[in-house]
């Protein structure tokens, strides 16, 4: 998968273009104007439904009266939809015509009626029934209300937090072939993707042209490595290049798409290389803040990251009193502290492959969203209602994501160019990582905890207020004392077990990263942090 470096002067920072051309098959396309009306709808339809809450509880009764609740919850969500459009005045002009493949389930009984309702389909005007007709009229823009939802979060990440797993267990149940069946259509649209988008239109011609690299190129007012901010002059100028690139491509294949179709698709591109940098820059830099403060052989004595089971958070920290609170806990449930036993050079090692498997992983964050999406909504594998220790749970395998994270844990590997260090289990489908959901949640945490500390540890090379700089005087004796000891407390304690499996395990790493930042309020250096400007972790669910 490609990724797009920062812009320096007089550095080749490009993509390849058989890059660009693999990378377009899994980028969503922008949303229109009248699709985000429909994203509108959709939210608002989520926010009230209460869907999850009726259909995944504990129940000894008989499949059937599951089955009843998950179609009167969909058929709920429906008429709460087509009301909310009727209501707007509003109504989308996607036709009432199910497609071909999407058309409900026929019987040779039934033969004669579907061919009378499709005759009734034609004739019929191109409106919506109202909230208490039949949603199989509405079936087309049913099947784009929803496709809309899933690309948007695809999309933007930081959205829908509160109502994307509602929508994604409610289209999981409808691909049920007992409720399709009984609803007479299906609400599965696949998602629309650049590449497939432009080769439909004749237009693949696009990828392979050596103008589309410029043309999506991504613009950073830093140089990553550095953090040096970069001359104002210098970015207007990128921009403007950028942007006249842009219109000499819409002008060049203007006579196979329309202008705003191949604007939208380029921008589509530029948007998903902007989404890459800002996933993978946070751990390219904490890898190099590893790489440059710490010997691999030779540990300094007050910041060895060796790891024994009798440490404690305490080591740094202000208190040796821990609640259990974020976004996991240990999996033993009753200890405290590491659960690995590392030397400071097998430390440093463990670290090092994790954090470059996270950056293969935000690299191909696109091609993920896209595997997860299939595997969720796949008609060949169903889930099973398990309580895993964390509440019920939906487990369902993901063959297409374990085929990703292998290989990208094998190119790993490869690259590490040296033993690998914890265990190499990837958690998909069981009471670790139930889903295909629960997976790419996990992953779309890692910005968001790595690159506050890196906004924080980027602000001790700025000038300060005179006060803030006699505090870091006072407490931590420098501001380089003050960062090695950040450094040191998040490479130990950030990758010291506190997961499942010992903690060593693929997903375990990322679980111990979590647990070390609901402990920051108990750190030291916390007040350091709420001068820098730190408001927390995980952002914000509406």
């Amino acid at each position: 998968m490609v990724f797009l470096g920062p812009l320096r002067k007089g550095a080749n920072t490009t993509p390849n273009k058989s890059d660009l051309a693999e990378l377009a098959q899994w980028v969503p396309l922008r949303l229109t104007p009248s699709e985000r009306a429909l994203l509108t709808v959709l939210e608002q339809t989520l926010h009230v439904s209460e869907y999850t809450d009726n259909v995944d509880i504990a129940s000894r009764r008989g499949a059937g009266v599951k089955t009843q609740r998950i179609l009167e919850g969909i058929l709920e969500a429906c008429h709460i939809a087509t009301g909310l459009v009727a209501a707007s005045g509003q109504e989308p002009s996607f036709g009432t015509t199910p497609s071909q493949d999407n058309t409900k389930i026929k019987t040779k009984k039934k033969k004669k009626k579907d061919i009378k309702h499709k005759t009734h389909y034609k004739k019929q005007k191109k409106t919506l029934s109202g909230a208490h007709g039949d949603p199989a009229e509405n079936a087309l823009w049913l099947q784009t209300m929803f496709e809309i939802g899933r690309r948007h979060k695809v999309l933007n990440p930081a959205s829908m937090r509160s109502t994307y797993g509602k929508l994604m267990y409610l289209m999981q149940d409808s691909q049920n072939a007992t409720v399709a069946k009984s609803l007479g259509f299906s609400l599965y649209k696949p998602l629309q993707l650049v590449g497939p988008y432009l080769q439909q239109h004749g237009c693949e011609d696009l990828l392979h042209d050596p103008r589309l690299e410029c043309a999506v190129r991504y613009i950073t007012d830093r140089n990553p490595t550095t953090g040096e901010k970069y001359e104002r002059e210098y970015l207007q100028t990128l921009v403007q290049g950028k942007q006249h690139v842009l219109e000499q491509l819409v002008e060049a294949y203007q006579d196979k798409m329309p202008p705003d179709d191949i604007r939208r698709a380029i921008e589509s591109l530029a948007d998903a290389m902007a989404y890459i940098e800002s996933n993978v820059a946070p751990v390219q830099r904490m890898l190099k803040y590893l790489e440059d403060n710490f010997d691999p052989s030779s540990p300094h004595k007050a910041f060895s990251l060796a790891l024994t089971t009798n440490s404690r958070y305490s080591a740094i920290s202000s208190s040796n009193n821990y609640s259990r609170y974020g976004f996991s806990a240990y999996s033993s449930g009753t200890r405290e502290g590491p659960t690995l036993t590392h030397s400071h050079s097998e430390q440093y090692m463990f670290v090092w492959q994790s954090l470059r498997l996270w950056c293969k992983v935000m690299r191909n964050m696109h091609r993920l969203w896209v595997c997860a999406d299939d595997d969720l909504l796949s008609t060949r594998t169903s889930y099973h209602l398990y309580n895993t220790g964390q509440g019920l749970q939906r487990v369902q395998s993901c063959p297409t994501v374990r085929q990703v994270m292998s290989k990208l844990l094998a190119q790993t590997q490869q690259e590490a160019n040296a033993p690998w260090v914890g265990l190499s289990v990837i958690h998909l489908g069981d009471r670790d990582v139930p889903n295909a959901l629960v997976f790419i949640d996990k992953y779309t945490q890692i910005p968001r905890f790595l690159s506050p500390m890196v906004h924080f540890l980027q602000s001790l090379s700025d000038e300060h207020d005179e006060r803030i700089e006699a505090y870091i005087q006072d407490q931590f004796g420098s501001k380089e004392q003050l960062k090695m000891m950040v450094l040191t407390d998040y490479f130990k304690h950030g990758f010291d077990g506190s997961g499942d499996d010992g903690g060593s395990c693929i997903d375990g790493r990322l679980t111990s990263s979590w647990n070390w930042t609901s402990r920051l309020t108990k750190k030291s250096y916390y007040h350091a942090f709420m001068l820098s400007g730190f408001q927390g972790f995980d952002g914000d669910f509406r």
